[in-house]
């Protein structure tokens, strides 16, 4: 992945836009603009979390989140689903909403499941 094309994050960005809850708050994937209110923050990282966890992975299973308080929402959506490094991936297109910002946009992010039975972003 890298920074050149708009329509992915880097790896840095896709590294802290995803981090733990506790720093979920402090991020905003959107630098220069509003971006994702905390509360959007933390139900994009559990519609992440309900897609990785669901067995099968399938192309084409998704999961959305809406926030009625900010008008934000989002879907994420299985595009490709592949073997890397002995791991199971998949690669995901986010689709995000901001409230009052230009129409929504895109993030592909590829996501492989550790030995340790762990979802991580893939650099």
């Amino acid at each position: 992945m890298r920074s050149r094309s708009p329509h992915y994050l880097s790896p840095a960005l896709a590294a802290g836009v995803f981090l733990t809850a506790a720093a979920q708050a402090q991020v905003n994937p959107f630098r220069g603009g509003p971006g994702l209110a905390p509360e959007d923050n933390r139900l994009l990282f559990e519609s992440v979390a309900r897609l990785n966890a669901a067995e099968p992975t399938q192309v084409g299973h998704a999961e959305a989140w809406s926030n009625p308080q900010t008008n934000s929402s989002g879907t994420s959506t299985i595009l490709r689903v592949f073997h890397s490094g002995g791991m199971t991936c998949h690669l995901v297109r986010h689709h995000i909403i901001v409230a009052g910002q230009p129409p929504g946009h895109n993030y592909r992010l590829t996501w492989c499941r550790t030995p340790s039975g762990e979802w991580k972003i893939k650099a």
